[in-house]
């Protein structure tokens, strides 16, 4: 069946990681890509169409998901390990289902999340550790690259911008930002990008433990008692947020680092002003984490 073409309504089934089968259903094209849904079918034996559960679509519960339907788009040629099991009609409803997902390329690993449905309802505690401890490795793996940052803003654009806080007589936080989110936002969606790649920057240099050294009363120490990864980080932001001559200074003599002074909300600034700019959620992701401890180096003895 490799050199069979694709038809609407053709099911497929895939070996999922532990030897079972799940399955695929496609609903709809557009030119090459096929939009398919993932069944409820899970089971050692290859289904037949006589099994009803290859035409009932798997929905997500699992962790943050609320009885998502499992829908995507995937193209490409059909993989020579995925099987042919036959052609069942379409229904009205299926005809009537959308999706902006897209799977990628025709593989059996697309109908792993019938798998991982069945580990959540059957083997939580282990499934839950197991993924914890994935993200915990993909994490480290991350950190210990060496990071570097994208395409930034110019520094004095970026400085500029910041400038507009009013640090000492504002009244609310939302009062400092406004006027930067105002001035961003009126930039273009790279130059919001690049104002977020600049801060990160920024923020990632100061994560040093001789930094983390001189926040006050909840300074970094050995023993870690007092000592927030959060709060540092927001003591940092506190840094940028008072401008060139100040973040100098700092980031070139650590014990003139800001004392228990934070601003967390600096870093929404980016997001804000692409929110007010475009209407959606801003999705980016920095060249440089500056998350607590991202600085490998600056943390080492």
């Amino acid at each position: 069946m490799r050199n069979k073409s694709i038809e609407i309504g053709d099911i497929y089934a895939c070996k999922l990681p532990d030897g079972r089968y799940g399955t695929v259903k496609v609903i709809n094209r557009i030119e090459k890509s096929y939009l398919i849904y993932i069944s409820k079918y899970i089971d050692i034996k290859l289904p037949t169409l006589e099994n009803k559960e290859i035409n009932e679509i798997l929905r997500s519960n699992r962790f943050d998901y609320e009885n998502e339907e499992n829908l995507l788009w995937t193209d490409g040629k059909l993989h020579k390990d995925m099987i042919y099991i036959g052609n069942s009609p379409v229904s009205d409803y299926e005809k009537g289902l959308v999706s902006s997902s897209y799977g990628g390329k025709w593989h059996p690993s697309i109908a792993n999340r019938v798998y991982y449905e069945w580990r959540w309802l059957h083997d939580r505690e282990n499934f839950e550790r197991e993924i914890h401890e994935e993200q915990i490795k993909e994490r480290e793996e991350f950190l210990n690259k060496p990071q570097k940052p994208k395409k930034m803003m110019n520094d004095d654009t970026f400085w500029s911008i910041i400038s507009l806080f009013d640090l000492e007589n504002a009244i609310h936080d939302e009062e400092i930002l406004n006027p930067a989110i105002e001035k961003l936002s009126k930039t273009s969606v790279k130059d919001i990008k690049q104002f977020e790649e600049n801060l990160a920057y920024k923020l990632y240099l100061l994560d040093t433990k001789e930094h983390a050294k001189n926040i006050g009363e909840n300074s970094f120490s050995e023993d870690k008692s007092n000592f927030s990864p959060d709060l540092f980080l927001y003591i940092r932001c506190f840094v940028v947020a008072k401008g060139k001559e100040f973040y100098d200074l700092v980031l070139n003599n650590p014990k003139k680092m800001s004392k228990n002074n934070s601003f967390e909300l600096l870093l929404s600034l980016a997001s804000e002003a692409y929110s007010k700019r475009m209407g959606k959620e801003f999705e980016y992701i920095s060249g440089c984490d500056y998350e607590t401890f991202s600085n490998v180096e600056g943390w080492k003895e």
